[in-house]
């Protein structure tokens, strides 16, 4: 009997999920809001995640926030820009933010947010 192998559309498409521009850094002054955009190609199945990389907090997965602090939310236009906000920074939110893609490997970007 024949036997059906069901790929992933990801394998027969043939595409990898890719960043398309770097993360940009912010400067934001104490009190504004701090928005974070991550563009991606071919995200198909995977998710976009986002985390302070020196606290190794998750901020968000996908369209959830992990992060206790009310004053993150996340976004997106066309599961292609995802945005990490961040509003009325504070000092404690300086550092550097990851937007990454669950590849295996995984697949980062990194910014770094500067408070004045």
């Amino acid at each position: 009997p024949a036997r059906m192998f069901l790929l992933p559309l990801v394998m027969i498409q043939g595409y990898e999920p890719e960043f398309v521009e770097p993360l940009k850094n912010l400067t934001v002054p104490v009190g504004r809001e701090a928005t974070f955009s991550c563009v991606v190609s071919h995200l198909g199945g995977y998710r976009v995640g986002w985390v302070k990389a020196d606290t190794k907090a998750i901020q968000a997965i996908h369209e959830h926030v992990i992060t206790h602090n009310p004053r993150v939310s996340v976004s997106h236009s066309d599961h292609s820009t995802w945005f990490l906000h961040i509003r009325n920074v504070q000092e404690e939110d300086r550092g550097t933010y990851m937007c990454q893609i669950n590849t295996d490997p995984m697949k980062s970007e990194m910014g770094y947010l500067e408070i004045v």
